[in-house]
């Protein structure tokens, strides 16, 4: 069975027309796909967007669901990820604070991935037409999506690249350093560690691998220096090398 959510409806504030809370205006600024708006646009969004609430590994789409809202993360982390015909797990991507997801429903009409929560998790949802008629209002904004989703598109053809010419070690050096580009922090001495922990079938699922070869490979990657393990989380030591190892 799936996880229920606890659906948190943002209240109404008794506030004078035209303004907004303090919260809310945080939220909103924080969204770089909505800081071309209006204050005046950004607020009445924000009137008639709702947050939910969501345990640890509750499902909240999956392929087939109706796409009538865009969710914007919060808190937390989302997976995005599709099953293969013998229900291997593939994972797309993961979404974080500040992160976007369900933005391709704009040009269908029904979910095609799962998006699962990790961890606990808050998203904002804004509904799928109060979206769309923002872009069709603001070019800007459309431009912007367009440039989300072709940032994506872009990505999934690397990754079909990637699974037909490189091998295992040097698709998880090139995950590595994505996940560093997207996640990292660059720590005192030049390392960068990597903010969220990924399991090692985690990784698996994202360069279509299997758990233990993936864990072969990490442990090479440590006994080599490339990479050190602290609690989970990953602080890759030799940038250069993990770029080397992709060229070999």
């Amino acid at each position: 069975m799936y996880n229920t959510c606890r659906v948190d409806v943002l209240p109404e504030v008794n506030v004078p027309q035209g303004t907004v809370s303090m919260e809310k205006h945080r939220i909103l600024r924080e969204m770089d796909i909505m800081a071309r708006l209006p204050e005046s646009e950004r607020a009445s969004l924000y009137r008639e967007s709702y947050r939910k609430k969501y345990p640890k590994h509750a499902v909240i789409h999956s392929p087939g669901d109706r796409g009538e809202v865009i969710n914007y993360v919060l808190s937390g982390r989302v997976k995005i990820y599709n099953l293969s015909a013998c229900g291997k797990e593939i994972i797309y991507r993961f979404c974080t604070p500040n992160n976007f997801f369900g933005i391709a429903e704009i040009f269908g009409e029904d979910r095609e991935v799962f998006a699962e929560t990790m961890e606990d998790t808050e998203v904002m949802c804004i509904n799928k037409e109060r979206f769309e008629d923002l872009i069709r209002r603001h070019p800007d904004i459309a431009m912007m999506v367009m440039k989300i989703l072709g940032s994506r598109i872009r990505q999934a053809h690397r990754a079909i690249m990637d699974f037909v010419v490189c091998d295992v070690r040097s698709r998880l050096a090139q995950l590595l350093i994505k996940l560093a580009q997207m996640n990292g922090v660059v720590n005192r001495d030049g390392a960068t560690t990597l903010q969220n922990k990924f399991t090692h079938q985690e990784m698996a699922n994202m360069i279509g691998a299997i758990r233990q070869t993936v864990t072969e490979n990490i442990n090479a990657f440590k006994r080599a220096g490339h990479i050190r393990c602290v609690d989970g989380h990953i602080t890759i030591v030799a940038m250069d090398r993990l770029h080397e190892l992709i060229t070999d």
